[in-house]
């Protein structure tokens, strides 16, 4: 039920972040952040808040309440999954959290 709501919420498409033309600077956006928790058993979508995203040679760092994800690019696939859409990205980590990055706020969309 949430990998179909995340997925809902995520959209169609795979589309990629565009990456940036001088692999020295990361990218840095303001975007919208859901997390959910394993222990989390409500279906609902929780209230997204405000969050910064930054990329930087594929290694991710999301912060937002206090909090910071990191999500190296050498992990991927290892220690997180990521999926990558039109609408955001999501990370998740198997029996922890999933991490879901709108780009615009998901209640408008």
């Amino acid at each position: 039920m949430r990998r179909a709501l995340i997925a809902l919420g995520l959209g169609a498409g795979l589309g990629l972040l565009a990456a940036c033309s001088n692999k020295a600077e990361a990218d840095v956006t303001s975007a919208w952040c859901v997390l959910f928790t394993a222990a989390d058993s409500n279906p609902e979508l929780p209230e997204p808040l405000r969050c910064r995203f930054s990329q930087r040679q594929g290694n991710v760092t999301v912060s937002f309440n206090e909090q910071l994800f990191e999500f190296p690019a050498s992990e991927q696939g290892k220690t997180y999954q990521r999926d990558n859409h039109s609408t955001g990205i999501g990370f998740s980590r198997e029996d922890d959290y999933t991490l879901v990055v709108f780009w615009e706020d998901p209640r408008e969309q």
